[in-house]
């Protein structure tokens, strides 16, 4: 009878519903589209380099942190953190970190969108890169 009971619990419709709300997606994207600095270009490659390092050392959720080049004056950004904890870490280590002069000396920022359910303490530390948040609609992840 124990068992029985515990198997009603464990296959009713509501203990699945339970197990997805706690399986939510909870991951933040960055995408930027970043234009180098004319006059910059010689100092991109060392710079990405040293941004990868740190990020890949001090932040173990972040779950992407990866450029891509379409030119040698253009770079994509694109950052995936772990959860809102993990992209806040990250904005608060760039703000405070020593690489963050040199990035805006180097990049222009031409776009910037933040996927995923963002708090307005994060949207007001980011406010001078990005005020384009966007949470999730609807959609899925195999």
């Amino acid at each position: 009878m124990r068992l029985l009971i515990i198997l009603s619990v464990l296959f009713s419709p509501l203990s699945f519903a339970g197990h997805h709300a706690e399986s939510k997606d909870n991951q933040i994207i960055f995408l930027l589209d970043l234009e180098v600095i004319e006059g910059k270009e010689s100092q991109v490659d060392d710079l990405i380099d040293r941004l990868v390092d740190n990020v890949k050392k001090t932040e173990p959720d972040t779950i992407a942190y990866e450029y891509y080049a379409s030119s040698k004056d253009r770079i994509f950004l694109y950052e995936v953190y772990k959860d809102h904890d993990a992209a806040e870490y990250h904005v608060d280590s760039f703000m405070q970190g020593d690489l963050m002069p040199i990035f805006v000396d180097t990049f222009k920022v031409v776009t910037f969108e933040v996927l995923g359910t963002t708090t307005d303490e994060l949207k007001e530390k980011m406010k001078d890169f990005t005020q384009d948040h966007r949470p999730k609609t609807d959609g899925f992840k195999r």
